[in-house]
């Protein structure tokens, strides 16, 4: 059931990107990441996670591994939490806190937006910032 579920996530963010002006390649197995996405300017590498729980662990070799990948393949390394009935959040690997193994998510945790990571949308603080009193 994990394996679907995960599987129907990567489908559902890859339409997402596509959407977006991306090509998505999707790596069944994930033996290394799960989806590599490029736009001729940008290049993701993503590690696509789902959960029906408040928080995710996720083991430390899993994030080496999307980091080596992502530093070989010239991309920008990407956790993406699909966090049932909160939604996706999209993560830094590096800024993320660990917790003895692993490193400890959740909706809360310092992330951006899909539009955000894909260039289309300013942060609150760029919205903010630009504003004319």
């Amino acid at each position: 059931m994990r394996y679907r579920r995960g599987a129907s996530a990567e489908r559902e963010l890859a339409r997402m990107l596509e959407r977006y002006g991306y090509a998505v390649l999707r790596s069944a197995g994930s033996h290394r990441v799960d989806l590599v996405a490029g736009n001729g300017r940008d290049y993701l590498c993503i590690e696509v996670k789902s959960t029906r729980g408040n928080r995710l662990y996720l083991p430390k070799e899993d994030v080496e591994r999307l980091l080596t990948f992502a530093n070989r393949f010239g991309g920008k390394p990407v956790i993406a939490v699909k966090f049932i009935n909160v939604g996706w959040r999209f993560f830094n690997p590096e800024s993320l806190s660990s917790s003895g193994k692993n490193y400890r998510i959740e909706p809360s945790s310092s992330f951006v937006t899909i539009e955000e990571l894909v260039g289309k949308q300013k942060t609150l603080t760029g919205v903010v910032g630009n504003e004319k009193a």
